[in-house]
């Protein structure tokens, strides 16, 4: 029996997939958008820097490895990972000389770009591990799809197809990394949300959410920006506001379905809130 070294052999960098768009003009920068895509097999150690770039870049990690910078952060990249990379900032990508990358790509644009970098990633890496990674390589085959399929709707296309990434990026986190809410506020919110004409009482909403009242109110205005009461009247005057459209109750009907005491108080409150009448509001929005 004989034994070989093998030597490691050399792979070169392999396109497999690659698109650009150039959103319409008329736009101006309106919706979130995709402006190049691809499908990259990494050469080892093969390197992008750049200072600066229109848009952000997102890789998704198929396998192997690489090594991300933003900024003066660095952090390292696996199979299964996802890193968004901000491109107002001084950044980098280096597939592994051992083990180079295999990556699936888009470059997003689009308006708040930084917020919605910081509604994920708050201020972690921007690095996420994907749980349901067969999922979001769909989505990457059905935005290669509609870039290679081009027409008139191109740009509301991509628009839909950004909202559908955040919507699996986001359901890849846990229920308080989703809403940055501490779990037992989240519960009480979701409960409130759920069934605002229910009598929430202070008790009740301090039981449900384990804290002191004072305690409530803090938290409220911390991550809600608003009272208890403040948060629950606006549940309810958005419940109205559907009520009003979809139904043809009267108002005070609606008032009371919506759990106010009265319509005096509804129409008071509404008034007080989104600037117009409850009978204007209605009149105006259904084009009568």
């Amino acid at each position: 029996m004989y034994k070989t070294r093998m030597q490691r052999s050399y792979h070169p960098q392999t396109v497999r997939i690659s698109h650009y768009y150039l959103p319409d003009a008329e736009l101006g920068g309106g919706l979130t958008t995709v402006l190049r895509a691809g499908w990259l097999d990494a050469a080892p150690g093969g390197t992008i820097r750049r200072a600066a770039c229109p848009g952000d870049d997102i890789l998704y990690c198929l396998s192997g490895r690489g090594q991300v910078e933003v900024g003066e952060r660095r952090f390292d990249l696996g199979a299964g990972q996802l890193a968004w990379i901000a491109g107002d900032a001084p950044h980098g990508h280096s597939a592994d000389r051992r083990d180079p990358w295999s990556v699936m790509w888009f470059r997003l644009d689009g308006p708040h770009l930084a917020a919605l970098r910081r509604r994920i990633f708050g201020k972690a890496p921007p690095r996420l591990t994907i749980a349901e990674g067969p999922e979001l390589i769909g989505w990457f085959q059905n935005l290669f799809a509609i870039l290679d399929a081009g027409g008139a709707d191109m740009d509301l296309r991509l628009h839909a197809a950004t909202a559908e990434f955040f919507k699996l990026v986001s359901s890849q986190r846990d229920p308080r990394a989703r809403t940055g809410l501490p779990s037992r506020l989240d519960r009480l919110r979701q409960m409130i949300v759920a069934n605002p004409e229910q009598p929430w009482s202070a008790e009740v909403m301090t039981q449900i959410a384990g804290v002191s009242a004072s305690q409530l109110r803090r938290l409220f205005r911390q991550h809600l920006k608003a009272t208890p009461r403040a948060y629950l009247r606006h549940q309810r005057l958005a419940m109205a506001q559907r009520m009003m459209l979809e139904s043809t109750l009267p108002l005070q009907d609606i008032a009371v379905r919506c759990g106010f005491c009265d319509g005096y108080h509804f129409s008071r409150d509404f008034k007080r809130v989104v600037g117009r009448a409850p009978t204007e509001w209605r009149r105006m929005e259904l084009g009568r």
